[in-house]
C-alpha cells in the first residue's frame, strides 16, 4: 500500500512517540559503521519505520484482542528519502510474514534461524508497547536480554536516570508495604524493587504477589504495567508546559492571517472544532488516568482502606496502560507535528493554506474511538 500523500511527512517524522525510523537512525550510523550500531540482525530490516495506529474501526489484522493499537511496519520505496511512498502492513496482519519474506527475502538470506528469530522477537517486543519512547523501548529490550546500540533510542542518561528514579521512588513503598510491620533490611527492600521493575522474576516477587494477593497468571503483567502507567504519569507532568502552548494556540491563534472566503473560513472553523474535540477527548483520558492513579496511590500510603481500591485498580491497570500510551503519545505527536509547521511564523499564525494544511494533520494525527464508541 502507498502511502504518498501530503500527511506523510509528519506521520514519519522521527521525534514523535508514535514512529520509530530505524531507517533514519541506522543511515547516520551507516557512515561511521560499527557493530555495536546495529539494530536488526539482518541489515535489510534496517530501512523500516514502525509506526503506532489506534484500531478505531475493529479492522481484521491491525492489532491483537486486548490492544487497541497496532503496529504497522512501512517499508519506503526510496531509502534515501522516506517521504517519496512506500508499502505498508500491520504487523497482525494475516500476510505480515508474507510480506517480510518477500521484502527482505527472509528465505535466502545468509543469517541463521537464531539470529532471524532475534529480529522477529524484537517486532514482537515493540508491538507489546502502546508507544515508541525511547526510554520504554530501550526498557523493553533489555529486560530481554537484547542489547543495542543506545544512540537508536536518542535519551541523554541524566534524563533516563530520573525517569528510573521517579519510578523506583514510586515503586518502594509498595515493596514495604508487602512486608507489613516487619523491618526488612533495605538492601532486601532495595533487591525487591529490582525485581519490580524488571517485572519477569515471578519467584523472587512472590512476596509481593501473595500480599496483593494477584492472580499468579497474570501478576508479571500487571506489575509491568504499573511500571509503565508510572512512566507515562511522568512524561505527563514534564510535558504540561508544551502542552498547554499547543491548547492556548487552538484556542486564540489558529485563525488564518489573510483575508478568506466565508466559505473557506467556516471550512477551516470546522476543521479547528473537530481538532480541538480530539485533542479534549484524549486530554482527558490521560487526565482521568493520572488522577487517579494519583488519588488512589496516596491513599495507598495514607490510609489502610486505600490499599484495596489500590490493588483493584492495578489489576486493571493493563488496559490502563494502553489507553493513556495511545492518548498520550498522540498528544505529543500532535505537538511535534504543530511546532514543525508553525515555529518559523511570528506568533505561530499562518496563511490560510498552511493552516488548513496543519489542522487536518492535527485531525488525523489526534483519531479518537469516541465516534466508533459511541
Amino acid at each position: 500500500m502507498a502511502l504518498n500523500d501530503r500527511y506523510l511527512k509528519p506521520m514519519l517524522d522521527a521525534g514523535s512517540s508514535r514512529v520509530f525510523n530505524c531507517n533514519d537512525i541506522w543511515r547516520k550510523h551507516a557512515r561511521k559503521p560499527s557493530e555495536a550500531a546495529q539494530f536488526f540482525t539482518n541489515p535489510r530490516l534496517h530501512s523500516l519505520v514502525l509506526i503506532k495506529e489506534t484500531n478505531v474501526k475493529g479492522a481484521r489484522g491491525v492489532s491483537p484482542k486486548g490492544q487497541i493499537v497496532g503496529t504497522k511496519l512501512y517499508f519506503p520505496y526510496n531509502g534515501d528519502d522516506v517521504y517519496e511512498g512506500g508499502r505498508s502492513v500491520f504487523l497482525h496482519h494475516p500476510q505480515a510474514m508474507s510480506v517480510l519474506r518477500e521484502q527482505f527475502g527472509l528465505a535466502s538470506t545468509p543469517l541463521t534461524q537464531e539470529q532471524l528469530l532475534r529480529d522477529l522477537k524484537i517486532l514482537r517486543i515493540l508491538d507489546q508497547l502502546p508507544s515508541l519512547d525511547g526510554f520504554l523501548m530501550r526498557n523493553a529490550l533489555e529486560q530481554e536480554n537484547i542489547t543495542v546500540h543506545e544512540s537508536y533510542f536518542e535519551i541523554p542518561d541524566d534524563e533516563r536516570a530520573a525517569i528510573v528514579q521517579y519510578i523506583r521512588r514510586k515503586l518502594e513503598p509498595l515493596v514495604q508495604a508487602a512486608f507489613g510491620s516487619e523491618s526488612a533490611a533495605a538492601s532486601k527492600v532495595s533487591q525487591l524493587i529490582d525485581k519490580l521493575w524488571e517485572a519477569r522474576d515471578k519467584e523472587a516477587l512472590a512476596p509481593l504477589i501473595e500480599a496483593f494477593r494477584f492472580p499468579d497468571h497474570e501478576a508479571l503483567t500487571i506489575f509491568g504495567s504499573w511500571n509503565r502507567i508510572t512512566y507515562y504519569t511522568f512524561e505527563y507532568a514534564r510535558a504540561k508546559e508544551r502542552r498547554e502552548s499547543f491548547a492556548r494556540w487552538l484556542r486564540d491563534d489558529a485563525l488564518p492571517r489573510n483575508y478568506v472566503a466565508e466559505k473557506h473560513f467556516e471550512h477551516i472553523g470546522g476543521m479547528l472544532k473537530e481538532t480541538v474535540r480530539r485533542l479534549r477527548w484524549h486530554w482527558s483520558a490521560v487526565e482521568d488516568i493520572s488522577r487517579k492513579y494519583e488519588t488512589l496511590y496516596a491513599r495507598f500510603l495514607s490510609e489502610r482502606d486505600g490499599v484495596a481500591d489500590f490493588i483493584t485498580f492495578l489489576r486493571g491497570s493493563r488496559e490502563l496502560y494502553w489507553r493513556m500510551g495511545d492518548s498520550l503519545s498522540k498528544i505529543n505527536h500532535a505537538i511535534h507535528c504543530w511546532d514543525l509547521n508553525t515555529a518559523g511564523f511570528p506568533g505561530r499564525r499562518l496563511p490560510s493554506d498552511q493552516l488548513g494544511h496543519i489542522l487536518g494533520v492535527l485531525r488525523t494525527v489526534l483519531v479518537s474511538e469516541e465516534r466508533a464508541a459511541s
